[in-house]
């Protein structure tokens, strides 16, 4: 399968709300599949290897409410990517 016809074939599935697309600002396009009722996270990204890994955190997501009071906004949907060093990086 050619890689237009693979990229024709995430997009379809991103657009039935089973994948999602990642932009972690490196320029290339990653999917992750959409799970009913798995909490919402944001991504760890190592500069160095290139590792993505997932995280969550409860004090991030109050902090994001917070200031989706103060500022007014209506937050439709956030993303946070933190770039850096893994351990065997560093």
């Amino acid at each position: 399968m050619a890689l237009a016809s693979v990229y024709r074939v995430l997009e379809a599935l991103t657009q039935q709300g089973l994948l999602q697309r990642l932009d972690l600002g490196d320029g290339i396009t990653r999917f992750e599949p959409v799970r009913s009722g798995a909490d919402h996270h944001h991504h760890l990204v190592c500069d160095g290897c290139g590792k993505v890994e997932a995280f969550a955190d409860d004090g991030l997501e109050s902090v994001i409410q917070e200031v989706e009071q103060r500022s007014g906004y209506a937050v439709a949907a956030h993303d946070v990517v933190l770039r850096g060093a893994c351990t065997a990086c560093q």
